[in-house]
């Protein structure tokens, strides 16, 4: 038999079983969704009644003849008053639903809330335990241990919870938006945690990367005494520079300060080496390294970089001192403003071409005055034109050209300063030097490297090659110079290093030769390296007679030949290293630097890339090895 009837409030029809009756339930049609009761099979005249069992009937009729028959009245069922905390809607709901959630019946709010559980009238004493015992009863029996009961039931599965009756409701499934929200809250939160993780990772790589700089200057500190003292300082200024590119790049206020110590440090321990050509290569590579204090304003104010020059109308307190990269160049190329024309010559190009790339065209203007005590002119044409190739839209190449024409007749001396004219179209400007004869005929040392460079700016580096090689006065030291622009400037750069090779071979077998100049040779093995040439680069170091110039060529061609390969893992045969500390010099140590700093940036690993460099020279070099993993690890963060 079944329960068939409409709902009370939609007219919803019903047939259901008849051991639903009496159980409240949530209408199913979407339009009403109201609580209703399920009611009583209805019994028809034909219905056939069930026969009681026979111990019914029995008490049945003992019942009917007592004096007085009991009648059982079922007792109504409890109500709760419930009112939606969200819209203020009041309804009831019945006792049995106490503490379950149900949705608010009114039809613009459907919040979900929970139902009261009303308190018991009958006071609960803490004293009696809800067993039907005495509190001191002893069990009768002993529990299996292979049986569980329902008081030791913790979980229950839901599928149970539905066919024993507890889940009596269909509940209304989520709105989209609050299912928005939780994917949006669990994105949130993963996101959160992996932002967390990843700053825990780089905290403890940067720790690692600080401990390994820390590390290499204790070791060498504590081992540096097998070394002359010369080569001890040039060491120590080598190792100082890297600590303190490595400081600055933490864009942080106290590291900075940090950079800046180093870098002090740095120019003491060179101020204390006799002038000579190892001492003058590395004070290059420190005024090229001060470079990277120079910032943004925004980097100023946060103390992260110091000025590039000083600012205007700046009032200072007593005894304040102000950091700017204007200073720090200027004690820098303190060092060298005595080094032979050719060295000072190749570096101010150098540092031209990298103001110039960090947007400091106009500081490079200061190069001359800090660099050039009496060469003025032409270094105001080297600069103009190093100026002039980086970035041809710069104002400053005409500005200093226009400077160079109103000297007028004073510029003799300045062959430089006519390849700015002819490069830039000066109108009317004074001739600095004749042009060269025509044919083969000789040609005077400043024409041939004035128009040498003017060929070159034209592009035309087979007429340059060409006259850097006819014969004239000066001959081998004026050719060689020419040769060395043209290798310098020529998007081709093996024509130019093979004939300077050659011409250094012949050179170098000559009784009385003349004395070519280190400097031009150590720039030509940097320029073979730079041009994926690392043999001919060897050559031109091995041509070099000071022995500390020549092993910082064949370490600086380390650091050339990883600039033009950066995914190209070095190897230590780039830079050999004897095993006798007294053989060792700076530049090994700073070959040595560049290729476990290549190797760490490539690869990633500080683990790997300390266990490689374990079995270099320690106290030496090994030092060395270990400041280039951080900077290699710090270059791959970048």
């Amino acid at each position: 038999m079944a329960i068939e009837f409409n709902c009370p409030h939609c007219e919803h029809q019903y047939k259901l079983k008849d051991e639903l009756a009496g159980r409240t339930a949530t209408c199913r049609n979407p339009a009403c969704r109201q609580k209703l009761i399920i009611p009583q099979p209805t019994i028809t005249d034909d219905t056939p009644l069930p026969s009681p069992p026979p111990a019914e009937v029995e008490a049945a009729a003992l019942a009917a003849l007592s004096e007085e028959p009991k009648v059982e009245e079922k007792p109504a069922e409890k109500l709760i008053p419930v009112e939606c905390n969200f819209c203020g809607h009041k309804w009831t709901e019945p006792f049995s639903r106490a503490g379950k959630n149900t949705l608010c019946p009114n039809p613009e709010c459907k919040q979900r809330i929970k139902i009261p559980e009303p308190k018991e009238d009958v006071p609960h004493d803490w004293r009696q335990q809800k067993s039907g015992l005495p509190s001191l009863a002893k069990k009768n029996f002993e529990k299996p241990t292979d049986v569980q009961d329902a008081g030791d039931t913790k979980m229950v599965s839901g599928q149970a919870l539905k066919e024993g009756g507890v889940f009596e409701d269909e509940i209304e499934p989520r709105p989209l938006k609050q299912k928005i929200g939780f994917v949006l809250a669990g994105i949130a939160l993963l996101a959160g945690m992996t932002f967390g993780i990843r700053s825990c990772y780089l905290a403890q790589v940067d720790k690692n990367e600080h401990r390994l700089m820390e590390e290499a200057q204790k070791e060498f500190a504590d081992s540096a005494d097998s070394l002359s003292k010369d080569e001890q300082r040039l060491f120590s200024a080598v190792l100082h520079i890297a600590a303190g590119e490595y400081a600055v790049r933490h864009n942080d206020s106290q590291k900075l300060k940090e950079g800046l110590e180093q870098f002090a440090k740095a120019r003491d321990a060179l101020r204390s080496v006799p002038p000579g050509p190892a001492r003058n290569a590395v004070s290059g590579e420190l005024a090229l390294a001060v470079l990277s204090l120079g910032g943004t304003e925004e980097q100023v104010k946060e103390q992260h970089r110091i000025r590039w020059v000083p600012e205007m109308n700046l009032k200072l307190k007593p005894n304040e001192r102000v950091f700017t990269v204007h200073e720090e160049l200027r004690q820098a190329l303190g060092l060298v403003k005595d080094a032979e024309f050719d060295f000072r010559n190749h570096l101010a190009r150098r540092l031209a071409r990298a103001l110039t790339k960090l947007g400091q065209a106009a500081f490079a203007e200061q190069i001359p005055i800090f660099l050039f005590p009496s060469e003025q002119d032409e270094a105001k044409a080297i600069v103009a034109l190093e100026i002039y190739r980086t970035d041809p839209s710069s104002p400053v190449p005409r500005k200093l050209a226009d400077e160079l024409k109103s000297r007028g007749a004073e510029l003799t001396k300045a062959p430089s300063a006519q390849t700015l004219f002819l490069a830039l179209s000066v109108e009317k400007p004074p001739q600095v030097v004749s042009a060269p004869p025509p044919g083969n005929n000789p040609v005077s040392d400043n024409s041939r490297f004035a128009y040498c460079g003017a060929k070159l700016m034209e592009k035309q580096p087979e007429e340059a090659l060409t006259l850097a090689k006819r014969g004239g006065a000066g001959d081998t030291v004026s050719q060689l110079r020419a040769l060395v622009l043209c290798a310098d400037w020529s998007a081709d750069r093996g024509p130019a290093l093979d004939s300077a090779l050659a011409l250094i071979t012949i050179n170098s077998k000559k009784k009385d030769a003349p004395q070519l100049s280190p400097y031009s040779v150590l720039r030509l093995s940097q320029i073979a390296a730079k041009a994926g040439k690392p043999d001919q680069a060897k050559q031109f170091a091995d041509f070099l007679a000071d022995e500390g110039l020549r092993v910082w060529a064949k370490g600086d061609a380390v650091r050339c030949r990883v600039a033009a390969t950066p995914k190209e893992r070095a190897e230590e045969t780039w830079i050999e290293v004897p095993d006798d500390s007294r053989k060792q010099r700076a530049g090994h140590a700073w070959g040595r630097l560049w290729v476990a700093r290549q190797n760490a940036s490539v690869s990633g690993d500080r683990a790997a890339e300390v266990k490689a460099i374990s079995s270099w020279p320690s106290g030496t070099i090994l030092p060395f090895g270990k400041a280039g993993i951080a900077l290699g690890l710090q270059d791959q963060e970048k």
